[in-house]
């Protein structure tokens, strides 16, 4: 059975940047269990994989944005050292903490410090980042009522 709406595919993947910059986090391989057609999957590996067969392999890039969107900020954002959870220097390019309203911290970019203000990038981390994906089909059937209707419940239908 070929890969299309409304089946479930079980999928073994790898990921991993496309670029020589240092990527900290588990590249896999992982596992995972999808509908197909209801928003699950980002389009363009749902894209690849349709038609695909079990067995078949597919590499997908997905250039910067693709995966981890970026907000395409127009200017960074000034923030008063004071706000700044950490203490200590910061250096262009270091990781740095501001609570936010909720009281969560929120993650920032040192992009300058000049004076008492720290200019800060919250864009995530990886958005600049292109991907490669390395995709074997292990299991292709079709999706059952419940399944489909379980996931129009979650909001996974776009």
């Amino acid at each position: 059975m070929k890969v299309q709406p409304h089946c479930s595919v079980r999928l073994y993947y790898t990921m991993e940047a496309a670029d020589d910059a240092p990527f900290p986090y588990p590249t896999g391989p992982f596992r995972m269990e999808c509908l197909i057609g209801h928003g699950v999957l980002h389009p363009c590996l749902e894209e690849a994989l349709l038609g695909k067969e079990e067995g078949e392999t597919v590499e997908v890039l997905l250039p910067p944005g693709a995966f981890v969107a970026d907000s395409r900020l127009e200017s960074f954002v000034p923030l008063p050292v004071e706000r700044i959870a950490e203490d200590g220097p910061h250096e262009e390019g270091a990781i740095r903490h501001v609570m936010d309203a909720q009281h969560r911290l929120q993650p920032f970019r040192v992009v300058k410090q000049n004076g008492g203000l720290v200019w800060a990038d919250f864009r995530h981390p990886l958005a600049d980042r292109s991907f490669r994906f390395q995709i074997r089909v292990e299991k292709v059937r079709w999706a059952t009522l419940e399944e489909i209707k379980n996931a129009a419940r979650h909001g996974a239908v776009h």
